[in-house]
């Protein structure tokens, strides 16, 4: 319901500042991530604060594992043409002699299989990255502050994987192949 308010008689309408559905779910799948990456750490570094964790990169791993359940959660739920999801490192090098660790990547990439993808879907995944990022930003860490965007997600079809088109062809590799986060029961 919206409401005006009369003054000098010119109707302005009331600010509304309700919280979206979708700020809810990601702020939900942004807390629960928090939560399990805290329960995986050594009893003696749970009582950290939130700053402290964030630069810890195996806090970090974690709190992202958690963020790419919630976000395939969230996938799944709302459009029943997704079949399954897989998460991907696209900075992961088993040819590497280096011994170097690549820097920490925030981006969750993810490849989904469809039955058929659809422009609702794509634009729910736009959303969902918006206010994704927007809620990370708040965290005290600078890993998520200046983040223009945070979901890296290819949409993939049965005949992609079929004939290895494009990211599809990550499903078939040998060494790094993307780990399968969420399937859809037949």
């Amino acid at each position: 319901m919206t409401t005006t308010i009369r003054t000098h008689e010119v109707t302005v309408p009331e600010a509304d500042f309700r919280v979206s559905p979708l700020d809810e779910a990601v702020e939900k799948i942004r807390d629960d991530a928090l939560t399990q990456a805290r329960k995986k750490l050594h009893i003696r570094y749970r009582g950290l604060d939130l700053e402290s964790l964030l630069r810890h990169p195996h806090f970090v791993g974690q709190f992202m594992h958690g963020l790419i359940s919630g976000v395939a959660e969230a996938l799944a739920v709302n459009d029943q043409r997704v079949q399954a999801i897989y998460t991907y490192d696209p900075a992961l090098n088993t040819d590497s002699e280096s011994g170097e660790a690549s820097p920490l990547d925030t981006t969750l990439h993810l490849l989904v299989r469809v039955a058929t993808s659809s422009a609702a879907l794509e634009a729910f995944i736009a959303a969902l990255d918006r206010a994704l990022t927007d809620s990370l930003k708040g965290l005290p860490s600078p890993l998520f502050a200046e983040r223009k965007f945070t979901l890296d997600v290819s949409l993939i079809t049965e005949k992609d994987v079929r004939l290895g088109l494009g990211p599809a062809g990550l499903l078939s590799a040998i060494f790094t192949p993307p780990i399968k986060v969420w399937q859809r029961r037949a």
